[in-house]
């Protein structure tokens, strides 16, 4: 549901302007959400419901909402977001897929960066297949060979001449993954490529014309890289002529649910069900790995379980790491609330300055320091808008 400065009223009966909801568990008025002037937030209070209302856990009368909290009445839960931040990517990717530049998807391990370049190729209209090569998986003697092609008698072991990936995606599109790997020797002979739009494979004299769109693919941070020399900036130029970067799904917290759905539909015939308090736990949920984390969840679910709905009980015996801190009380007490109770925990940007230099970015070290779930944590860093990669 979208909120504006006006009175959002939710609940199984509303009169009037409201959200209805088809949960036995809730009031008929449930909470009431209005947007604080003071703040420059929205609050949401509960409206004397039977079963209560739950910020990130705890059961609140009236709470200030920031970005990723998660709210729970009855058996709906809903999460807070300033904005939707795949929709801009997804705004972004339709811009450039229809453009011949160089595009460059960062974001950390497990993010979707091959689904991203996936979406790239089937909206650009080109004909050709897609082809993807991670080069941080092959050896480096190997990767010019994989990249560009040799003849026979090349070098040791090629008994024939073989197409290398630039031309067997020819028409198409070639993913470059983990390009911060590339050896630095390649590294020219893939600018001139790139910019001349020919190679040479191994052993040959002659040059071949290829018609490919390539993107490339990160989780490390190329400008640094460059800094320290390790990356050319030439070839980093070419590359990043377009950017996508894709945030942590700790930061996605809204889409995890659809996501999880979406990943489902791949097994035929699944229709994935859970309960309202494992929908609360994966939400909350940090999820170190990305979506390569949840994807390994629902593939183990699918596979295992059938048809079973996915519960608590399912969670707590296969991935204890996603209920802990469920229902623990980690929410942030409101403290505008006259006897509110108070904090010693530091949730000033300052205070999480020091406490993530002192762990070197380390949050797991971090949340063992303060006794907290680490999911916790990492949403206090998202309120005072601190990544944890800047102090590694």
């Amino acid at each position: 549901m979208m909120l504006g400065e006006g009175v959002v009223v939710v609940g199984r009966d509303v009169d009037g302007p409201g959200v209805r909801l088809d949960d036995l568990q809730l009031s008929r008025v449930h909470f009431r959400v209005v947007y604080d002037g003071r703040a420059e937030r929205h609050r949401v209070g509960d409206a004397g419901s039977r079963n209560g209302t739950f910020v990130d856990g705890s059961r609140i009368e009236s709470a200030i909402l920031r970005p990723g909290m998660v709210l729970r009445a009855g058996e709906t839960v809903f999460v807070y977001a300033d904005e939707d931040p795949m929709e801009r990517i997804r705004d972004r990717l339709a811009r450039v897929a229809s453009s011949d530049l160089t595009v460059l998807v960062t974001g950390e391990t497990g993010t979707g960066k091959e689904r991203v370049a996936r979406t790239i190729h089937e909206q650009s209209g080109r004909s050709g297949p897609f082809v993807a090569v991670n080069c941080a998986a092959l050896p480096r003697e190997l990767l010019g060979a994989e990249l560009f092609g040799h003849t026979r008698g090349a070098f040791s072991g090629a008994k024939g001449a073989r197409l290398g990936l630039f031309q067997s995606a020819g028409g198409g599109t070639l993913l470059l993954d983990e390009i911060g790997d590339l050896p630095h020797d390649l590294q020219p002979v893939l600018l001139r490529v790139l910019q001349e739009g020919v190679l040479r494979p191994l052993g040959s004299d002659a040059e071949v014309r290829v018609d490919v769109r390539v993107i490339a693919a990160t989780h490390r941070d190329l400008t640094l890289a460059v800094e320290s020399e390790l990356f050319r900036g030439d070839l980093y130029a070419r590359i990043a002529q377009a950017v996508v970067h894709l945030p942590p799904l700790r930061e996605r917290s809204a889409e995890v649910i659809a996501l999880l759905r979406e990943l489902a539909e791949h097994a035929p015939g699944t229709e994935l069900r859970l309960t309202a308090d494992a929908a609360e736990a994966l939400v909350r949920y940090d999820w170190p790995f990305n979506v390569r984390e949840l994807q390994s969840l629902v593939r183990a679910f699918v596979a295992t379980e059938g048809g079973a709905v996915l519960g608590l009980p399912y969670l707590a015996e296969h991935h204890p790491e996603l209920v802990e801190g469920f229902r623990d009380g980690t929410a942030e007490p409101d403290e505008t609330r006259p006897g509110a109770p108070r904090t010693t925990e530091p949730r000033d940007r300052a205070a999480m300055e020091r406490l993530l230099a002192r762990h070197g970015g380390n949050v797991s070290a971090a949340a063992a320091e303060l006794g907290k779930p680490r999911a916790l944590l990492y949403r206090w860093l998202r309120r005072v808008g601190l990544d944890p990669e800047r102090f590694r």
